[in-house]
């Protein structure tokens, strides 16, 4: 599971969403973004309230 403070890198591949990567802050997400040059790629940070709704919604690891 993500913990908060990582963030995904993304990108939107017709109406699905491809994660290409998981870096463990905003800046190395960053610095990954620049050596890999996907254009059309965000970040998306894992919040508490994201890592909260797993536990709540049944979804924690087992």
């Amino acid at each position: 599971r993500p913990k908060i403070g990582q963030v995904r890198v993304v990108q939107d591949v017709g109406e699905n969403v491809e994660l290409l990567h998981l870096a463990e802050n905003r800046e190395a997400a960053e610095l990954w973004l620049v050596r890999n040059g996907y254009s059309r790629a965000r970040l998306e940070e894992i919040t508490a309230d994201e890592a909260g709704a797993d536990a709540v919604e049944g979804r924690a690891a087992a």
